[in-house]
């Protein structure tokens, strides 16, 4: 049941930093979507896009393309806040 809920919050973890960068970059989700595809030649709607983002439906080689599209070099995880807040 820990493993499950751990899963959860990194999920949540997850979407609210692909969030935050892109308010940090004022990157609206057409733009995101735009950069997604010049970058890296993956189409998404800006509706397909926000249904990942909202359920959290996506995995961690989408994470790592939403951050590279936008130009993000470096990622911080704080495993322990994380942790704190199970």
């Amino acid at each position: 049941e820990r493993c499950t809920f751990m899963a959860i919050k990194l999920d949540e973890y997850a979407k609210n930093k692909i969030r935050s960068e892109m308010k940090m970059r004022s990157i609206t989700t057409e733009k995101m979507c735009e950069l997604l595809n010049e970058k890296l030649g993956v189409k998404l709607k800006e509706q397909s896009f926000n249904n990942k983002i909202s359920r959290s439906n996506f995995n961690v080689t989408f994470f790592f393309q939403c951050m590279y599209a936008i130009g993000v070099k470096n990622i911080h995880f704080e495993i322990e806040d994380i942790e704190n807040k199970l």
